[in-house]
């Protein structure tokens, strides 16, 4: 009877746990407009991919639009496991006037399955007064893109994360500092 009432919070515990031990970043690629790969503009704050990993940007700003994509290799993580993006949450210094917007995109998908790829979508408002301020956009999904299952090398894959950020209406620029992403795990 323990058991039966046991194992679906044990299930749950495992889906959304790290493994024991998390796959360690072995190589950080970027490109884009707001991460050229010629400079130094995005480092990373995490060793590991365990229930989250982040970023730090220096170029990401601008008035209109621009896109940094993030590819992360990674490997040595427990054997039989999946990871997911779950949420992203983008912070930094906003300015939006008038009937403005700021829009965000995130692509997330794995090397390996290129076309199964997942959208977050996020953005402020501003319908007045005007915004001025350092800012926390967060989005998140339920169509989680699931990496491959880690083998001996315990390597999931490279995954790839394109951030766009986009300026609608009057007038706003966006200053981008980090990005952290909530990792999802579950056993294969």
């Amino acid at each position: 009877m323990y058991a039966a009432t046991l194992l679906p919070l044990l299930l749950a515990t495992l889906i959304h746990a790290a493994p024991p031990t998390a796959p360690r970043i072995s190589r950080l690629v970027f490109s884009g407009t707001g991460c050229p790969s010629s400079s130094t503009s995005v480092t990373s704050t995490s060793a590991t991919l365990g229930d989250t990993a982040g970023v730090t940007f220096t170029q990401l700003r601008g008035s209109d639009t621009d896109n940094c994509a993030v590819h992360v290799q990674s490997s040595g993580a427990s054997s039989g496991w999946q990871v997911a993006v779950r949420g992203v949450t983008y912070e930094g210094d906003v300015v939006l006037k008038g009937s403005s917007g700021l829009d965000t995109y995130t692509q997330v998908f794995w090397s390996d399955k290129a076309g199964d790829t997942g959208v977050l979508t996020g953005g402020l408002t501003c319908n007045g007064p005007d915004i001025n301020s350092h800012v926390s956009v967060q989005s998140s999904t339920s169509d989680l893109k699931w990496s491959k299952c880690t083998g001996a090398d315990g390597d999931p894959g490279i995954l790839n994360v394109n951030f766009r950020p986009v300026v609608q209406g009057d007038f706003g620029s966006y200053d981008f500092k980090s990005a952290t992403w909530k990792l999802e795990w579950r056993a294969c």
